[in-house]
């Protein structure tokens, strides 16, 4: 009888220890899930600087992540293709989604400014601005 219980326990430790394991590896992803800030969405650090920028309203954020989001898409799904080869459509791209932005979420009195940044050019927060 000692063989069969030495049998037992051993079936009964693996199984522990799967349990274990399943444990800290849902553990794990709930807190990679929790942990996650704003700073993980595509082009957060741009929407961040246009926010200060141009004195955005909550609607103008959710335009911006939404037309931001939809260009992290295309982006995705160009790379599944000859990278290379689209760089003219990538460029395209770019250029589309600059215009949503500009039309969509950039109040009107900050056009120009707008045309100014996405040149190249700092903006400043919308709270030095002069009026």
């Amino acid at each position: 009888m000692g063989v069969g219980r030495a049998i037992g326990s051993e079936r009964f430790w693996v199984l522990v220890l799967g349990l274990t394991l399943f444990g800290a590896g849902f553990a794990s992803g709930m807190l990679v899930q929790l942990r996650r800030t704003p700073e993980t969405r595509p082009f957060a650090a741009y929407e961040a600087e246009m926010t200060q920028a141009f004195g955005l309203d909550a609607e103008r954020v959710r335009n911006l992540r939404y037309i931001l989001q939809h260009y992290q898409d295309e982006i995705e799904a160009l790379k599944e293709r000859n990278l290379a080869a689209l760089d003219p459509e990538l460029v395209k791209l770019g250029l589309e989604h600059r215009n949503l932005v500009r039309e969509k979420v950039v109040p009107p009195h900050y056009l120009q400014q707008f045309d100014l940044w996405a040149g190249g050019l700092p903006a400043l927060p919308a709270t030095t601005h002069v009026q």
